[in-house]
């Protein structure tokens, strides 16, 4: 059984724990239940927090609100999902179910492709060439597309969404 600890109270941090959550059951559907929790003190199965949250580093941003460091460090049973900010775990999430085949093709659940799999290890830190990483969509949008591309531009690790 797998765990989700969150290391702080956060809406985007709820948020990232969630989608863990529900693409981890996508991918490994035999792997029983997936409890979440908030545990500040928690040091097995998967944690989600800020990266000042497990002693890492923050020296190479500028501004850890706006720069988007995204930290992992997992194993089979679990590890560290952390960012700079609350956006950026949610983005060290969707790298690691990246990382281990997830695919967002395009926006809507008909764009995602989930391979049915066990995870794996996965070592990975990036802080993004750009602080600004958007997409603008011009014309008439209906409430869904909308909806679909803010969700789907999350998954692309971009931190902005535009409409005309």
């Amino acid at each position: 059984m797998y765990v989700i600890n969150k290391i702080r109270a956060d809406q985007v941090i709820d948020h990232a724990a969630q989608e863990l959550k529900k693409y981890l059951r996508m991918m490994m559907p035999e792997c029983g239940e997936i409890e979440i929790r908030l545990d500040p003190e928690a040091k097995d199965g998967f944690r989600l927090g800020l990266l000042e949250d497990f002693g890492l580093s923050t020296e190479e941003v500028e501004d850890p609100f706006l720069d988007d460091v995204v930290h992992i460090d997992t194993d089979e049973n679990g590890g560290i999902l952390a960012g700079s900010n609350s956006r950026s775990v949610l983005f060290a999430v969707y790298r690691f179910l990246k990382e281990n085949g997830c695919r967002w093709l395009y926006p809507g659940i008909d764009g995602e492709y989930i391979p049915v799999q066990d995870i794996k290890p996965i070592s990975y830190h990036h802080l993004p060439s750009h602080r600004l990483r958007a997409q603008c969509n011009e014309g008439a949008e209906s409430q869904q597309c909308m909806m679909e591309t803010i969700d789907f531009t999350a998954k692309l690790e971009m931190n902005g969404y535009m409409i005309e």
